[in-house]
């Protein structure tokens, strides 16, 4: 698609919708707006953008200043999706399904949608929902490891990007599309990498280690001052720290049988955000973007309802087929449902969902990799033996 310089701005004729018009949803939609992109902005209640609506756009703070005009802000899904070339799914993870079930009958081939973050396994759980309602369309779907941005609402029209990452692993569901995935998403202004497939973006979920046990273990702080408190560098002392090392050495362990290089929460601090020191509480003391970062202000937040059902919970099954054991993991999961009075467990994705169910390691990874179950494997053999043709297995 041809580019074209309009002062000193780049104009792409790409056009663009996020759906979801929270915190990283509106930055986002203003960052690329800004760049020059025509932007749709979907959300489920019209009554939370209307600030949005009425001033035509979203005022940006921060990283990047100026008004971001949206050519689209609606709750009609066929309208926001309708003639996009990119979709960016930033909703909470468990809304996932929602979105799977909600956009199917409108998505078109070629369009690229992407899950932004998948947390763990979203990218597999959104095929398999369209599947289920016999969606056939060659889309490019994939998901990303983390969020590119770290954005806060400031007001109903306006947005503060504090940062932006050095770069995002993002992989297509299956891993054989990778190549179209990232050539789509490369027209945008963003640093993208390949991950080797959706196992990686989803094992190496970092929100699930950094969010829920600080959360968890600030209850009480939560519910008496209603937060105030700085999540990084005051909910996760020394002591936590370690805690969050241990779970994520656990989910290392089941990473290997499924990736060849799996990353360490350290590492990616680091490659991530530069961060330096040899601790989790060394880390984080040395991200200056995390000095902004304040707490949740209660107990239903994100940060819990939705990294233990769509993080934690699936690590600790695959741990389970994997047969590695997590303790630390099971022990947060299990406070959580004790405090939350919630079953986490029978709430969040699982090997079903995830579309393992019945499948070893080896299937799994053939699966991620080409989308083609065991079982239809199978079927498609009988088909061309039936035919007198031959199954190219190189």
């Amino acid at each position: 698609m041809p580019w074209s310089r309009i002062r000193e701005k780049t104009i792409d004729h790409t056009k663009v919708t996020i759906l979801g018009a929270g915190h990283a949803g509106r930055g986002i939609a203003s960052y690329l707006s800004i760049h020059g992109f025509e932007i749709s902005l979907y959300n489920r209640t019209i009554e939370n953008v209307k600030g949005i609506i009425d001033r035509g756009g979203i005022d940006a703070h921060g990283i990047i200043e100026g008004f971001a005009p949206i050519k689209l802000v609606t709750d009609d899904i066929a309208a926001a999706i309708n003639g996009r070339n990119i979709l960016i799914i930033t909703v909470p993870a468990q809304a996932h399904p929602f979105f799977a079930e909600t956009m199917g009958p409108y998505l078109k081939s070629e369009q690229a949608v992407l899950l932004m973050p998948g947390r763990t396994g979203g990218a597999l759980e959104f095929a398999r929902i369209l599947k289920l309602n016999s969606f056939t369309d060659d889309i490019l779907l994939g998901e990303a490891q983390t969020f590119s941005f770290v954005s806060r609402t400031t007001g109903p029209d306006s947005v503060l990007i504090s940062s932006i990452k050095n770069s995002v692993r993002i992989s297509a569901f299956p891993a054989s599309l990778n190549r179209r995935m990232l050539k789509s998403l490369k027209r945008l202004p963003l640093a993208f990498e390949l991950a080797d497939d959706v196992m990686e973006t989803s094992l190496n979920n970092m929100g699930a280690m950094l969010h829920p046990a600080p959360t968890i273990l600030c209850a009480g702080l939560l519910e008496s001052r209603q937060g105030g408190h700085n999540h990084y560098h005051e909910g996760i002392s020394k002591t936590v720290g370690h805690l969050v090392e241990r779970m994520d050495a656990e989910r290392v362990r089941v990473a290997q049988k499924f990736l060849a290089h799996p990353v360490c929460l350290l590492e990616w601090l680091k490659n991530t955000y530069d961060a330096k020191g040899n601790t989790l509480y060394e880390c984080l003391r040395s991200i200056d973007t995390y000095d902004r970062v304040g707490s949740p202000s209660s107990l239903e937040h994100r940060y819990v309802l939705e990294d233990i059902p769509t993080g934690l919970v699936p690590i600790s099954y695959l741990g389970t087929l994997a047969g590695i054991e997590t303790p630390a993991i099971d022990a947060v999961i299990n406070i959580a449902c004790q405090l939350y009075r919630r079953d986490f467990w029978h709430r969040g994705r699982n090997l079903e969902s995830l579309g393992f169910k019945g499948l070893n390691l080896s299937e799994i990874k053939e699966y991620v990799q080409t989308g083609v179950l065991p079982d239809d494997y199978s079927s498609i053999q009988e088909m061309l033996g039936s035919l007198d043709l031959e199954v190219d297995e190189r």
